[in-house]
């Protein structure tokens, strides 16, 4: 049976949903089998970096409510076989009852290595019920105390829902001289193993828009990052993949501009 991973931060447009498509990606990638599975009920939105919104006609609530087959929620990639989406409803009043949600992830999780959960962003119901569904989880976080602070809440309910330590992945690090918190600061307030670092670029923004992961191409420096995250949660392993260089600051004309517009891209 799959490892079943749910991807979560508490604050929300830390990226996590871009996370979870390039994650579940890089995994294929290495030669696991996989599936992602939407579990933000009424923000659905894992489709759009995975490239697979024209493809949604039934979602897990179909299959749930008995209009349709298993086979008909589960859909392909379009250029992994062995990577697989299953999306949940776009109805925001709708609520899954957490023990048949994790039933359901259970029984698609006996076809796969991996099935990661894409959590709703805040710690209410949405939350627990991907947290129910899952056996371990990762914390998605940014380098600022407000996402911080409402990982380090995160942190503390998984206790309660999960007894496997949760994983921390840092999104939209910027270079380390810019920056209040380095790599140390962050791992040192939140206490859990560091598996990963992805950096600020551009060119995941442009990503999500074509559709296409990053991580499938590892000629890109974060297609690479990817690749190296999904190793380490392959290996169990928990250590900085790449060391903190600091260099020279440079002044750009567009920075506020430029950080205004990575934040709103990158939230998916």
């Amino acid at each position: 049976m799959a490892r079943v991973i749910c991807v979560t931060s508490g604050k929300g447009g830390v990226g996590k949903t871009t996370i979870t498509a390039n994650l579940g990606t890089a995994l294929a990638c290495l030669g696991q089998k996989v599936c992602v599975i939407d579990a933000d009920y009424g923000l659905r939105n894992l489709d759009i970096p995975l490239g697979l919104s024209s493809r949604l006609n039934y979602d897990i609530s179909d299959f749930m409510a008995g209009r349709c087959g298993l086979h008909q929620v589960i859909i392909p990639d379009k250029r992994l076989s062995n990577l697989s989406f299953v999306s949940c409803t776009a109805s925001a009043d709708h609520h899954e009852d957490p023990g048949l949600f994790r039933d359901v992830v259970h029984y698609i999780a006996h076809n796969y290595d991996y099935v990661l959960i894409d959590s709703p962003a805040g710690i209410e119901s949405g939350f627990r019920n991907a947290s129910y569904a899952a056996d371990e989880a990762i914390i998605v976080t940014t380098p600022n105390r407000t996402a911080l602070q409402d990982a380090d809440r995160v942190i503390g309910l998984l206790g309660d829902l999960i007894d496997s330590p949760p994983q921390l992945i840092v999104n939209m690090s910027d270079d380390p001289a810019e920056r209040d918190l380095n790599l140390e600061d962050i791992v040192n307030i939140l206490n859990i193993g560091l598996i990963g670092v992805i950096r600020m670029d551009v060119d995941i923004i442009r990503s999500v828009a074509r559709g296409i992961p990053i991580a499938l191409d590892p000629e890109q420096e974060s297609g690479r990052r990817f690749r190296q995250i999904a190793q380490n949660l392959i290996t169990n392993e928990q250590e900085r993949i790449f060391s903190e260089k600091p260099q020279k600051k440079r002044k750009h004309l567009f920075s506020f501009t430029k950080g205004l517009w990575w934040g709103q891209s990158n939230s998916v």
